[in-house]
């Protein structure tokens, strides 16, 4: 009854905060999701959590590289492995493995530092409009339904329901041959979260997979509802820049420049809503066609 009674902001929260086993072993709760197996990103803001409760609170996340080994059980919890690789003057790091079933799921090595002044530039944010002169993803798939009764939406990785987003153009499950492999839309969370970076830093790192990897899909026609698409995420990356604030507007701009050997590249750059770049990521997926349905 009192889990029912919180937001689904909270619930996201306590989703991503895990449960300290020892100093360096941590656990994760099985969660219920429309996916078939468990959302990259719940993996990659897990581990940041993990990581974050061995580095001294001063030092903040700047860079995470990661790879996804195995499909993750969604009924099943997730041990997390920390390694304490490096604590230096300026820079700390760690490494994390994450566990089913006595395999590796995922690893990833992420760095933290001290902030510091320094040189300073940034690429233009795109000319968009406000996120308030858009509809709700929401209300743009009930449009689309009623356009066109076969329409599908994709699965929703974010199974509490936390984040208002709105999209700038055609939702990624309207496929379109030959578009432009790009795409954007703004997102935060529905919820005020509390003022600590690093909640907002493991908020970014779960909404960092989200639609990322079906960028360079968009010129060949093809969704995740495609019944005879392979697709998984192989790797993934992302760079923290500047503060973050997770509970108010935030544009990701995406963009896949590569597809080739049956995997696709992709790259994302995070905007706050005063046209400051917060964030960048980058991730390669697997993308092919299973021959004979199989």
């Amino acid at each position: 009854m009192l889990n029912s009674m919180k937001s689904s902001t909270q619930k996201l929260c306590d989703l991503l905060n895990t449960e300290q086993l020892d100093r360096y072993l941590f656990r994760s709760q099985p969660t219920t999701t429309e996916l078939s197996q468990v959302f990259g990103g719940q993996v990659l803001s897990q581990s940041l959590d993990c990581a974050i409760k061995t580095v001294a609170r001063e030092r903040l996340m700047h860079s995470m590289h990661a790879y996804f080994l195995r499909p993750g059980d969604i009924h099943a919890p997730i041990i997390y492995e920390v390694d304490p690789i490096r604590d230096g003057g300026t820079f700390t790091t760690r490494r994390v493995v994450a566990k089913q079933h006595g395999k590796a799921i995922f690893n990833t090595a992420i760095s933290f530092n001290l902030y510091e002044e320094g040189f300073e530039h940034q690429v233009a944010m795109p000319d968009l409009p406000p996120p308030e002169s858009l509809p709700t993803d929401a209300q743009q798939a009930a449009l689309e339904k009623q356009a066109d009764p076969a329409f599908k939406h994709l699965p929703r990785a974010d199974s509490f329901d936390a984040f208002d987003r709105r999209t700038y153009g055609s939702l990624p499950s309207v496929a379109q041959k030959d578009a432009k492999p790009v795409q954007g839309f703004w997102f935060k969370t529905k919820d005020p979260l509390a003022e600590d970076q690093i909640i907002h830093q493991v908020i970014l790192a779960y909404a960092s997979d989200f639609r990322l990897m079906n960028t360079a899909m968009l010129p060949h026609g093809i969704t995740f509802n495609h019944p005879h698409l392979q697709a998984a995420s192989l790797d993934h990356a992302l760079w923290i820049h500047r503060p973050i604030k997770a509970d108010d507007w935030i544009y990701y701009d995406l963009e896949g420049p590569s597809a080739c050997g049956g995997r696709g590249l992709n790259f994302g750059r995070f905007f706050n809503r005063q046209g400051q770049l917060i964030a960048s990521s980058a991730q390669e997926g697997l993308m092919r066609i299973r021959q004979n349905n199989k």
